[in-house]
């Protein structure tokens, strides 16, 4: 992460750099001839100018490929942002029984974080798809056999209703507690909190 910030902070440095080169020379070039000199003698000789065109040509082409990858990225980062919304919204619509349960869990343990594992296909998709999210930034997802603390995602939640992931409202009956316990995920069940 540090090498990170180091490189981005490099790479502003030398962006700064190239700027200030190119507004220097486009300025050197434009400003009339005749300011530049002081006592008859020139400041800027005239064949110096080739060498301050190619400068500004080539720092305005680094500059204006700087400008095109960041308007790129930010361009890329936004659909990627929109499609992930498009996804979470179309699994929320289709879970299934196991994806169901196990969101239930979260609202039946009274838990924010669930250390789940990621081998299990509803986690898998949960987590693919934008509704689970790692609980902390500095976990890093390494292998497929990992359990995780995950958590569900803060733009999911206001999706995910009691009636979404099929637990009633209100107080349950016999019957519906049953039910409820008998579909809860058994790698979900880290401790056991009574329905009733």
């Amino acid at each position: 992460m540090k090498q990170f910030l180091h490189r981005i902070t490099e790479q502003q440095g030398i962006t700064t750099t190239m700027m200030w080169m190119c507004v220097s020379c486009a300025v050197l070039l434009i400003i009339p001839s005749s300011l530049f000199s002081l006592n008859n003698s020139d400041l800027l000789p005239a064949s110096y100018a080739p060498y301050m065109w190619v400068l500004t040509l080539l720092t305005g082409c680094y500059l204006l490929t700087r400008l095109l990858s960041f308007s790129f990225s930010g361009l890329k980062e936004y659909y990627l942002s929109q499609r992930l919304v498009v996804r979470r919204n179309k699994m929320i619509r289709q879970l299934d029984f196991e994806e169901k349960a196990l969101l239930r869990e979260f609202i039946i343990q009274r838990k924010t974080v669930l250390a789940l594992p990621l081998t299990e296909p509803a986690v898998s998709n949960l987590l693919a798809s934008g509704v689970l999210a790692p609980a902390f930034e500095t976990q890093e997802i390494k292998g497929s056999s990992r359990i995780i603390k995950l958590s569900i995602a803060i733009e999911a939640r206001e999706k995910l209703t009691h009636k979404v992931i099929g637990l009633p409202v209100g107080k349950l009956t016999e019957t519906e507690a049953e039910v409820l316990k008998a579909a809860r995920p058994q790698y979900a069940r880290n401790n056991y909190i009574s329905l009733n």
